[in-house]
């Protein structure tokens, strides 16, 4: 019996290594489990290049001297010709001893004076608004406008109102149909106006001041 036993149990001793042998090396030379690859996701731009379909679009048209437009996709202001186009969100600049036009047909057409700066901030047929940064700009209005000029917000419905700033001083003048303006005086409250044809306003913007002139 002794003579069965030993060969048997050095079989089951020798079984037992090799299979442990080899579950060492299978456990060894499996690939470590890697982390999930990291999958960077580029940001949509915050300001597309391509304008909404609905905007409305202006044509600039240079009447004397240079005028210089800022668009959506330029780091600075450029020389500009008579049929460029300007788009929601760009500007237009004149220079010294020179004057141009921007028309949106149907809706308004801006004389911008010397050194006058106009920009298209948002020009939905329903919700048109300009912002006038400088000079003098004469607007004959067909559809409701708003105009952002420094801190006052002008309402324009129809006719022809002329807006100019110098500095912190700027002045509203009707020549035909009426305007609304407001702004917040240092009270912090908010005053509302009304032009019409004939009336004009000199604003002091720094005092928050406005002198009404039949």
């Amino acid at each position: 019996m002794k003579h069965i036993l030993l060969p048997l149990l050095a079989f089951l001793i020798g079984l037992g290594a090799v299979l442990g042998y080899q579950y060492l090396r299978t456990k060894q030379a499996a690939p470590a489990p890697t982390s999930p690859i990291e999958v960077q996701i580029t940001p949509e731009p915050t300001f597309a290049l391509e304008p909404p379909s609905e905007a409305l679009s202006g044509t600039l048209t240079v009447l004397n001297g240079h005028a210089q437009k800022y668009s959506r996709n330029d780091t600075q202001y450029r020389e500009a010709s008579s049929g460029a186009q300007i788009l929601v969100g760009e500007s237009i600049a004149t220079l010294d001893a020179s004057t141009a036009t921007a028309t949106v047909s149907g809706i308004v057409k801006a004389n911008l004076g010397p050194t006058s700066e106009l920009v298209f901030a948002n020009s939905f047929p329903t919700d048109f608004v300009l912002q006038q940064k400088n000079g003098k700009i004469d607007y004959t209005v067909t559809k409701p406008i708003s105009v952002r000029a420094r801190d006052v917000l002008i309402n324009i419905n129809s006719g022809e109102a002329i807006i100019t700033i110098i500095d912190t001083d700027m002045s509203i003048t009707v020549k035909t149909g009426s305007v609304k303006f407001a702004l917040v005086d240092n009270n912090s409250v908010t005053q509302v106006y009304l032009l019409t044809k004939g009336e004009r306003a000199n604003i002091d913007d720094a005092a928050d001041q406005v002198y009404l002139v039949p």
